[in-house]
């Protein structure tokens, strides 16, 4: 008997190419509700693989950043340094140069997880979003 696992597409998107479309997949997966104003700067999601593992940055405006930190998150996750970044390779995957970094992780149900990094970079506030399944 042979078996075929049903595998998605890995996608990596750009600023403009980021639709409401994947704002609304983030959320849906991750809990993570992005105030008015957020930016996208880059998607990256894998979905070719048996683990499917999905990385956003956008850019948060300054005056959201409180309705941002109410987020799930940022209340019930834990304060930990993120060790997973399989986005890294990615042009716009610069959370090392992060100033005033937060870093949260909150397990999901059925052995799914989310990351949430908040700081800034070049004196703007960005997000790095990541969820991955296991």
């Amino acid at each position: 008997m042979v078996s075929c696992l049903d595998f998605g597409d890995d996608i990596e998107l750009d600023g403009t190419e980021i639709t409401g479309k994947e704002m609304n997949y983030v959320s849906k997966l991750t809990g993570v509700v992005f105030p008015d104003g957020t930016e996208p700067i880059g998607y990256y999601f894998l979905g070719s693989g048996i683990d499917r593992s999905l990385a956003l940055k956008v850019a948060i405006p300054e005056a959201e950043k409180e309705v941002f930190m109410r987020n799930d998150i940022f209340k019930n996750g834990s304060n930990s340094k993120s060790d997973y970044h399989f986005a890294q390779k990615q042009k716009w995957w610069k959370v090392e140069e992060l100033k005033d970094r937060i870093d949260r992780a909150l397990e999901l149900p059925k052995l799914k997880f989310v990351e949430c990094i908040l700081g800034r970079e070049d004196g703007h506030l960005h997000a790095y979003v990541t969820w991955f399944e296991i």
